[in-house]
């Protein structure tokens, strides 16, 4: 075990005490980051852009992706090659129609060939980053610049805060994947930030009480995290006949379902503000107070959306073009997840563009029986109506589908029933299930709820290294 790590563990097993003072001593740290330098100065320049006609905002992105492909051709090997072998210069890229002449940029890519996707030169300070690999192939290791990171990063996300009501400075209570403890209480305040932090790695049916008295007693202005975890404290209060009115409530690394934002706003007496980005920063997208889609934040990334045989109308993968790394430059990188342009703007005003349908987020497209594609938000629709399932996850592997539940007491034969009856109707009568009442379903790294999981790819990997 490496010091870092005995470190760590060490602080998370700790007594209160010094927990409280390591988690504010980081708080104070992160704090100096994200709203230090040039935050404030990006964050007013964005409150006047969002108002700019969708022409000139994709005017601005054109620009700047101009100067991207002339910087990725001259500094960065990969670029140079791919766009040596289709025959292209600098020239020949100067639009976002253009960008379709480009291949597209993966996760294994990325892996593959992480020394020439690294630009040359001095480009000032970048920071390494990864991802957990919740949806596929993991990313171990990518470089973005530190501006991106902390200012733009942080002043992105609070112009869309502000459309909800939620300021720099206001209280807020954070639900996330973030490991500060191992032992109770499962929480601690970050006082820099004016925010209560609560594990969702422990909530469950048994915590779920501590947690929203642990809410009550700080009062935020909002409630932030996954939207699985925030649904469950809302589930809670429903059950005991409550309600917790907060100002808002903000939400983002899953996909946000419509029974969930119902729970929620009924339970919160608050709007939810849903978003959408990635550890990658190519991309974000946030609701404004008119909820008729995702604001696509313009001047943080360019967005595609690339549609598949056997997925709905007009929704298809995301494809994103960071604007600001230039240290690793991200040009048509594949995100992973779907989504639709919305018909027609906000009716709010803003020039942004707009999205709506987004779907998949952390959760794989599986297979039926017959190899058509079943998309987990036609999983999830059905299972919803089922009130005595608490919480599932359907498992695809090479031998059939795992699907281990929580169910309410006193419902358990009759619900088994009933989810082995709607997963025969969606993945074939031919479908092989192995159905089980579990007490509780493990979340993934980062506190992300999976709730379709495909194994096959995995399960492929690890029985030809036998």
């Amino acid at each position: 075990m490496s010091r870092r790590r005995w470190i760590r563990d060490a602080i998370l097993m700790a007594p209160r005490p010094i927990r409280f003072l390591a988690a504010n001593a980081y708080g104070y740290r992160m704090a100096n980051r994200r709203y230090g330098g040039a935050f404030t100065q990006v964050l007013a320049s964005l409150e006047l852009s969002q108002w700019r006609t969708a022409q000139e905002l994709r005017s601005e992105q054109e620009q700047r992706l101009r100067a991207l492909i002339e910087h990725a051709y001259r500094n960065v090997p990969y670029y140079r090659e791919a766009m040596d072998e289709r025959g292209l210069r600098p020239r020949d890229v100067t639009s976002i129609d253009d960008l379709k002449k480009l291949p597209f940029l993966t996760k294994g890519i990325i892996n593959d060939r992480f020394e020439d996707l690294r630009a040359r030169g001095d480009l000032g300070r970048a920071v390494a980053h990864g991802t957990s690999g919740t949806t596929g192939v993991k990313l171990r290791r990518f470089f973005l610049p530190i501006d991106l990171v902390w200012a733009r990063n942080y002043a992105d996300l609070y112009r869309a805060y502000r459309w909800a009501g939620f300021e720099r400075g206001d209280r807020r209570a954070t639900v996330a994947g973030r490991w500060f403890t191992k032992r109770p209480p499962y929480r601690v305040v970050n006082h820099f930030d004016r925010q209560l932090l609560l594990s969702a790695h422990h909530l469950n049916r048994k915590t779920a009480g501590d947690y929203v008295r642990a809410i009550e007693r700080y009062a935020p202005r909002a409630v932030q995290g996954h939207p699985s975890a925030i649904a469950s404290l809302a589930r809670h209060l429903t059950e005991h006949g409550r309600t917790l009115p907060v100002g808002c409530v903000l939400t983002t690394g899953e996909q946000l379902f419509p029974d969930q934002r119902a729970l929620i706003e009924r339970a919160f007496k608050a709007n939810v503000f849903d978003g959408w980005g990635q550890g990658e920063n190519v991309g974000r997208a946030y609701e404004c107070d008119r909820h008729e889609g995702y604001h696509v934040s313009s001047e943080f990334g360019i967005l595609e959306i690339d549609s598949a045989p056997g997925l709905p109308d007009g929704v298809g993968e995301i494809v994103a073009t960071s604007l600001h790394n230039d240290a690793m430059p991200f040009i048509r990188y594949r995100t992973g997840d779907l989504a639709a342009w919305a018909g027609s703007p906000c009716s709010c005003g803003r020039g942004l563009p707009l999205i709506r349908d987004l779907v998949g987020r952390i959760d794989d497209v599986i297979e039926d029986a017959e190899g058509r594609p079943v998309l987990p938000v036609s999983i999830r629709t059905r299972l919803a109506k089922l009130g005595d399932l608490v919480e599932y996850r359907v498992v695809q592997t090479e031998d059939g589908y795992h699907v281990p539940c929580v169910v309410r007491e006193g419902a358990r034969e009759r619900t088994l029933a009933a989810i082995d009856g709607v997963l025969h109707e969606l993945l074939g009568r031919r479908a092989r299930l192995q159905i089980e009442s579990v007490e509780a379903v493990p979340r993934t790294t980062g506190g992300k709820a999976r709730l379709v999981i495909d194994r096959r790819m995995k399960d492929r990997s690890e029985r030809s290294a036998e």
